[in-house]
């Protein structure tokens, strides 16, 4: 089955247009995988089962609500381009006959949107729209990923204190100092390792990429002064503490031309452009939605809700 990213064509309960009579549909867009299969939905009448709706979830990102609404909005496409391809008497065509259950729903994509969507100039008025806000892609900064091992050092803290947290991220700057390929797990042991048996904290945390002017200025520097990924920086003081930082990654600094910008972005514009062309047809064909909103909401649409993690207090750069 072909996976097409679509937006309800109606609030639940319905629209204000007259409502085709339902009648039998000679091509089934999605009919049930199994025995005890549950209507999830009606379009026209015409059922949206619960197993298409489990099955195409098992392929989205997101939340679980995000992912059950996603595949629910692709399985009502799916209904929906059927009931327009039967309309069309695509149903009919001879390549048609023996296919699969979504050949119709193709074979309408493929006459009359993918026709008529083919490039970015087929959409040149959303691309002018879209890249007005988007001119910073242009000019792409140089972003960097850390990892930082931080030896705390209390404010108000005596000399000696800060003298043993020094001592030890001059350690372990030393231990790392001329290495390369190395990854966060190998600052992380190092620095727990030198820390071991010792009174002063330790504490350290992934950083996201981030341009420099955007990071503590000292942190900003020596990250910034590394000259590979995969290397790491010499001991240097902040607010918190003694730090060593690695960097591990991020974006690096590029010119683009529109044109490059625009072919990348096409084809997620294309997919908007495919929910506007469907929801035109739903305004035609007067759609008629009900969901289910019960049998939905019990739906297992694959991975769990992702855990977030806890920050660790005071881990910022």
């Amino acid at each position: 089955m072909r996976a097409l990213p679509f937006m309800l064509l109606a609030a639940c309960g319905g629209s204000s247009a007259p409502v085709p009579a339902a009648v039998a549909p000679t091509v089934v867009a999605t009919p049930p995988l199994a025995a005890d299969d549950t209507a999830v939905a009606q379009v026209n009448g015409h059922a949206v089962w619960a197993s298409c709706v489990t099955t195409q979830a098992a392929g989205l990102a997101g939340t679980v609500a995000e992912r059950r609404a996603a595949a629910l909005d692709q399985c009502v496409a799916f209904e929906l381009l059927a009931q327009a391809a039967e309309a069309r008497g695509l149903a009919a065509a001879p390549e048609v006959v023996e296919a699969t259950r979504s050949a119709a729903v193709n074979r309408l994509v493929e006459t009359d949107f993918e026709q008529r969507y083919r490039g970015p100039a087929d959409l040149q008025q959303a691309i002018d729209a879209v890249m007005v806000k988007n001119e910073w892609r242009l000019h792409v900064l140089e972003l960097r990923a850390s990892t930082f091992a931080r030896f705390i050092v209390p404010e108000h803290a005596a000399p000696e204190v800060d003298a043993a947290a020094h001592a030890l991220a001059d350690k372990l700057a030393a231990e790392l100092a001329g290495q390369t390929g190395l990854y966060n797990v190998h600052l992380t042991e190092a620095a727990a390792r030198i820390d071991a048996g010792t009174t002063v904290k330790l504490e350290y945390s992934d950083v996201k990429p981030t341009h420099r002017d955007d990071l503590v200025d000292e942190y900003s520097h020596a990250l910034y002064a590394i000259p590979a990924v995969g290397q790491a920086s010499p001991a240097f003081r902040t607010k918190w503490g003694w730090d060593v930082v690695l960097w591990t990654g991020g974006v690096e600094a590029k010119e683009r031309t529109r044109d490059e910008v625009v072919l990348e972005m096409f084809p997620e514009l294309r997919r908007r452009q495919f929910q506007i062309w469907a929801s035109q047809i739903g305004k035609k064909l007067g759609v008629h939605i009900d969901v289910d909103e019960a049998v939905l909401a019990q739906l297992d649409t694959g991975e769990p809700e992702p855990v977030q993690p806890t920050p660790r207090p005071g881990a910022r750069p």
